[in-house]
């Protein structure tokens, strides 16, 4: 029998090989390594069928590289602290060792637990995850013409876990099941794959409401599992399709089981907030309108659509944007609490695995920052160029608006507004005010058959040729021109 001593410490390695020696354990062979990397390197090319490891080195191992492969190959684990810990504890109790021993190890408890893995066997399961095996199972995951064939009577599936940082505690504990020997698992980064010899969907079913019943009363967490239940193809195949079931979390939440047969068709969903969208925002945040705010949100989360993951965390950080420049509008980037619940919300937005939690956190940030807005306006805090913009987005279909218009509503000078403009924008009033409906007018000419001369007027242009001037100063053709530049694109 074979083991392995992972320890920093040189000559607590020397002490421990002497002991073992000098007592003649029931062991054969014994290496050191006093870093994560030799530690993997012995795991790999050795299987020692018992580890004792010292804690800290983990934390040196900033890739988690030997974690991982602890978490594949069988063994009996001892580990050892020199800091008798709560988080230490935890993580020699993730780790499915058998004692935690705090240094200077007492050792007849050394002996006891090494005389204790030395007698146990391995049972026969965990022998068929050895690394060598698992190393020739994984390339099958990404090459579709793996020689690795799954039979027909196998299901594969995969499981995903509420906190990616408890895979390698649920790979070990769906190990301890009752039934586990009809399954054989192979844990991912963030998932663990699985194939089971069921012998209908039917009682697979059954066993993953009763592992995600039984993993939420121990582990306070939830899961989600997805079901390839078509005709088998490549595990690549498999792979993959199990991977986008699972996407199916953002919007349908945990505690799912997901078949891939019945994937929804993604709608398609545009990405950025039209004209019409952001001149909601600006009056709703204005207005403190908090249940138009929810309709939107809430209606992005409808479970009767499906749309791309990507292009819902995208949308949304268009519509935060136009938040954002409410805030800045009442000088709300000068409150730190306010600033960190922006980055918090952000970072959601992009991370978070779930949209509804995002959606109700998104609600709570918008009546957050209206009710400081309702404060700021009573001090006097007003940011003049943010007023203005929010301004000309709501009026600059009138072909009235001109500087004096927006400086008489912003209680300023038209020369400080004209300043206020060259000196933060880099335009002048009127540039900004034509990029803005010129931007309106691509989209009816690319989205309508509207004439000419009724988009010019719609978008704030006094009349069709004023308009055809701008847009070909700008864009160097005609509004007709591009509409049909963009009716062949589409053809």
């Amino acid at each position: 029998m074979k083991l392995l001593i992972i320890d920093r410490d040189l000559t607590e390695r020397t002490g421990i090989q002497w002991f073992i020696k000098h007592y003649q354990l029931d062991i054969t062979t014994v290496y050191e390594a006093g870093t994560a990397e030799d530690a993997i390197n012995y795991l790999e090319m050795e299987n020692p069928e018992i580890i004792l490891l010292e804690l800290e080195i983990l934390m040196q191992d900033k890739k988690n590289g030997l974690k991982r492969a602890l978490s594949i190959q069988p063994h009996h684990l001892i580990t050892i602290t020199a800091e008798p810990l709560f988080k230490n504890a935890q993580e020699a109790l993730s780790l499915r060792a058998l004692t935690l021993l705090v240094k200077p190890i007492d050792l007849n408890l050394l002996k006891q637990y090494l005389t204790l893995a030395s007698r146990q066997v391995l049972n026969t399961f965990n022998d068929t995850l050895s690394y060598v095996q698992e190393k020739s199972m994984y390339p099958a995951f990404f090459i579709d013409d793996s020689p690795t064939p799954i039979e027909d009577n196998v299901f594969c599936f995969m499981i995903e876990t509420e906190f990616s940082e408890q895979n390698e505690l649920l790979f070990h504990w769906l190990q301890s099941l009752p039934f586990s020997q009809h399954f054989t698992f192979y844990p991912l980064s963030k998932r663990i794959i699985c194939f089971s010899n069921d012998k209908n969907l039917e009682e697979l079913i059954k066993k993953g409401k009763s592992i995600m019943r039984e993993w939420t009363k121990s582990n306070n967490a939830y899961l989600n599992m997805a079901i390839y239940d078509l005709p088998n193809k490549s595990i690549k195949t498999m792979y993959n399709a199990l991977k986008q079931a699972l996407s199916l979390r953002f919007q349908n939440g945990f505690s799912q089981i997901f078949h891939v047969s019945q994937m929804p068709v993604y709608k398609k969903f545009d990405h950025f907030l039209t004209i019409e969208q952001q001149r909601l925002w600006i009056k709703s945040l204005e207005q403190n309108d908090v249940q138009t705010i929810k309709i939107f949100l809430y209606n992005i989360s409808n479970l009767e659509i499906y749309y791309q993951p990507d292009a819902i965390r995208i949308h949304l950080t268009s519509i935060l944007a136009q938040v954002r420049r409410f805030m800045l509008k009442y000088q709300m980037d000068k409150m730190i609490e306010v600033e960190k619940k922006y980055d918090l919300l952000f970072d959601m937005i992009l991370n978070h695995p779930v949209l509804y939690t995002i959606i109700q956190e998104f609600v709570l940030f918008c009546q957050d920052v209206m009710n400081q807005a309702v404060h700021q306006k009573e001090h006097g805090q007003f940011d003049y160029v943010n007023g203005a913009l929010d301004y000309i987005d709501l009026y600059y279909s009138d072909n009235t608006l001109n500087l004096k218009i927006l400086a008489d509503f912003l209680g300023i000078s038209t020369s400080y507004l004209s300043m206020l403009f060259s000196t933060t924008k880099g335009v002048t009033f009127k540039q900004y005010l034509n990029e803005k409906r010129l931007t309106h007018a691509i989209q009816l000419l690319r989205e309508t058959n509207l004439p000419i001369s009724e988009i010019a007027t719609t978008t704030g242009f006094n009349d069709a040729n004023y308009f055809s001037k701008v847009f070909k100063s700008k864009f160097t053709t005609s509004p007709i021109s591009y509409r049909q530049q963009m009716k062949s694109v589409v053809d």
